[in-house]
């Protein structure tokens, strides 16, 4: 049997979410251990799947907005009202808003430093992504020196054993090497930014893409022929689906329960009162096009 199906981004940011929460070692560590999950759009979807309710809170972090490279309202609220305190080092092991699942408690507002000593082989970590290529390397972008918290993950992940699972939709394929785009983002050599300049790091983990998704959901298998779209399906992924009329129903039957997914509205920032310290835009009135708007002066 074969099937053509079509997915908007969030759309398929809810498949991913079901597709890494069938993982057997999602399952095990649910069982035995913890599912250590970083703040994004998809992950949002997992702790939904997971726990049958959306988290409250800071749920996504850094944002691409039209007017650039930016973070989200509550992540600006929460710290960057104020100046930052220049001498005192950023901590991204500090970080307070990952989500927790270890034994039916879902969590918040733990230490990242903390979980992470805490974590161990029957663990895992996800994490929603930035950039896939062609031969399935992933990256995520950062905006802090050291590679924030991403480069405490993976420097655990090395050294402990837990498995980092890396959901990332197709509308995030990038042409041609993850390495050499790495090579070239560069958060502290750019001269010019729309927003906050960032980098990006190769992550060593696993990728879960739509195609991945539904093998897991349904053990049916899938080609990507065609993304992009337009009246709200701009980034859209349009699948083939193929193996027995179980398996295939099976999949359209979860990508039928994707459909019409949306997340929370996503408010812009105000660039005017934010003081994220290497943001271009910092304290600059801007328009959601990226243009600064220069106040009117006196009539008289």
């Amino acid at each position: 049997m074969r099937a053509q199906v079509t997915l908007t981004p969030t759309e398929s940011k809810k498949l991913l979410a079901k597709g890494v929460a069938s993982m057997p070692i999602v399952r095990k560590a649910l069982q035995k251990g913890m599912v250590v999950i970083h703040p994004s759009s998809t992950s949002l979807f997992l702790v939904e799947e997971l726990t049958g309710k959306r988290p409250e809170g800071v749920w996504v972090c850094g944002i691409v907005f039209p007017k650039g490279m930016c973070i989200s309202y509550e992540r600006q609220q929460s710290t960057y009202l104020k100046p930052p305190d220049l001498g005192r080092k950023h901590d991204p092991g500090q970080f307070p808003f990952t989500w927790v699942l270890q034994k039916g408690l879902f969590q918040t507002g733990i230490p990242l430093r903390s979980l992470l000593d805490k974590m161990g082989k029957e663990d895992v970590y996800v994490k929603g992504a930035n950039a896939i290529d062609p031969e399935g390397r992933v990256g995520v972008l950062y905006a802090t020196k050291g590679a924030g918290t991403i480069a405490k993950v993976i420097a655990a992940s090395k050294r402990k054993g837990f498995p980092i699972l890396l959901p990332i939709g197709t509308e995030k394929l990038i042409p041609g090497s993850l390495l050499k785009a790495a090579k070239a983002a560069s958060r502290e050599r750019t001269d010019v930014a729309m927003g906050i300049p960032v980098g990006l790091i190769p992550v060593p983990g696993q990728a879960i893409t739509e195609v991945e998704a539904i093998h897991l959901c349904s053990g049916a298998e899938s080609v990507v022929i065609s993304t992009g779209g337009l009246a709200g399906a701009e980034g859209a992924t349009s699948l083939v689906i193929q193996g027995t009329a179980e398996k295939v129903n099976r999949a359209l039957a979860v990508i039928r329960s994707c459909k019409g997914a949306t997340l929370p509205p996503v408010h812009p920032t105000d660039c005017s009162i934010c003081f994220y310290p290497t943001c271009h835009y910092r304290g600059k009135n801007v328009n959601e096009a990226g243009t600064v708007v220069q106040q009117p002066g006196p009539l008289f």
